[in-house]
């Protein structure tokens, strides 16, 4: 890894424990400078402002998810709905430490367009993926949204279901997927 590369991620993971200890209003392109050990002058030769940086953090997490579910899909048996188990796995089985980055920073989401923009074109190359294997589209939009609002009420530490609850759930979306494919 390049010296700028490295320095362009050592900035990004402190960015990332930044918004895990305070959130995402509250960090400051300074507080991320003395949490990387570098000058701001060296943030800002990688990240020009903080919607650069949120942007790169963002980045990361989509990169993430897609290499937690890149490496599920290639566990499981080839089937038309391996796609849509392994995007619903990679958010059910994720590791929870991005929790702490993911939830804080759903509020710059909100308030900016253009930040949504990489999550919105990530999702809907993954929802091309998963139909173009056969999968009946409605079927799989709706596994994958009820996935996601596993993943959003566990993300809140709002969800009220016990770890045997959760489990049954998990089994029964991934048997519901295995009905998806060229259902009419």
């Amino acid at each position: 890894m390049s010296p700028r590369h490295s320095s362009y991620y050592a900035i990004v993971y402190a960015a990332e424990a930044v918004v895990a200890e305070a959130g995402a209003v509250h960090m400051t392109l300074d507080a991320v400078a003395a949490k990387a050990g570098i000058s701001k002058g060296g943030l800002l030769h990688h990240f020009p402002s903080k919607e650069a940086l949120l942007e790169a953090m963002i980045n990361r997490l989509i990169e993430t998810r897609k290499e937690s579910r890149n490496k599920i899909w290639g566990e499981l048996p080839d089937s038309p709905t391996r796609g849509l188990k392994a995007y619903m796995l990679a958010a059910l089985l994720r590791d929870k430490k991005y929790d702490r980055v993911g939830a804080p920073l759903l509020a710059p989401l909100a308030h900016n367009p253009k930040l949504a923009e990489p999550v919105r074109e990530a999702l809907g190359r993954i929802y091309a993926e998963i139909v173009s294997s056969g999968v009946k589209f409605e079927r799989a939009a709706v596994l994958a949204l009820a996935a996601d609002g596993l993943l959003m009420q566990e993300t809140l530490s709002i969800s009220p279901f016990t770890e045997e609850q959760r489990s049954r759930i998990v089994d029964e979306l991934l048997r519901l997927a295995d009905m998806a494919v060229g259902e009419t």
